[in-house]
């Protein structure tokens, strides 16, 4: 197994070693990435994740799709869905941390954000998009999506570092299979994307999922 050494952005988590998506390809996603710890999204439980080369992430297959549909019926956390291209530079990687160390800092960043919700990390699953440029050119993101859960509480965490401006659709947020949660990200470009927050941390987006 491929593992890389990270210099992250501030606020990104950051793994001494990571798992590298192994395909360099355009529209593909990881083999299915088995959890030691099921992650409870809305009240499913999965013991899976797909880390897709286009920017998210699913639960029960890769998805393919380029073009963003948030709206899809599926369960899909989406940091930054859009049409990526890994085979000229870039990496994206993935890790599921239990580490006292990573534990903490998830742990600290999520009371920060919601003083009010008791909680504390056992597991942490964390993927990397490193530098990766969109597929028609014009620019690289780097950004990072966190699950932050224990058996009782599931929460997102995005952070988003230096994304570049582009002509493509894009949308960031999330969904489910039958649509009844889902968030979108309300920005039209990715300058407001980059100047925006619901947790008053500029490039940053938080989320309590619901467990019912």
């Amino acid at each position: 197994m491929s593992h890389i050494l990270f210099q992250v952005p501030t606020r990104f988590i950051d793994l001494e070693e990571a798992n590298i998506v192994k395909y360099i390809a355009d529209n593909r996603s990881s083999e299915a990435i088995k959890l030691q710890q099921p992650f409870k999204y809305f009240g499913r439980i999965y013991n899976q994740i797909f880390v897709n080369n286009n920017g998210f992430l699913t639960f029960t297959e890769p998805l393919s799709a380029y073009n963003p549909i948030l709206d899809s019926a599926r369960d899909i956390i989406a940091p930054l869905w859009t049409h990526l291209d890994n085979r000229r530079s870039g990496t994206i990687s993935y890790r599921e941390e239990t580490s006292n160390a990573v534990l903490a800092q998830v742990t600290a960043a999520i009371k920060q954000y919601f003083p009010n919700i008791p909680f504390a990390a056992t597991s942490a699953f964390v993927a990397t998009w490193d530098s990766v440029p969109y597929y028609n050119g014009g620019g690289v993101v780097t950004f990072q999506v966190v699950l932050a859960y224990n058996v009782h509480r599931s929460f997102i965490l995005i952070n988003y570092g230096d994304v570049a401006e582009t002509g493509q659709p894009w949308q960031a947020g999330y969904n489910t299979v039958d649509s009844a949660s889902s968030f979108t990200i309300p920005a039209a470009h990715i300058p407001e994307l980059l100047s925006s927050s619901n947790i008053n941390v500029t490039a940053c987006w938080s989320f309590h999922l619901t467990t019912k």
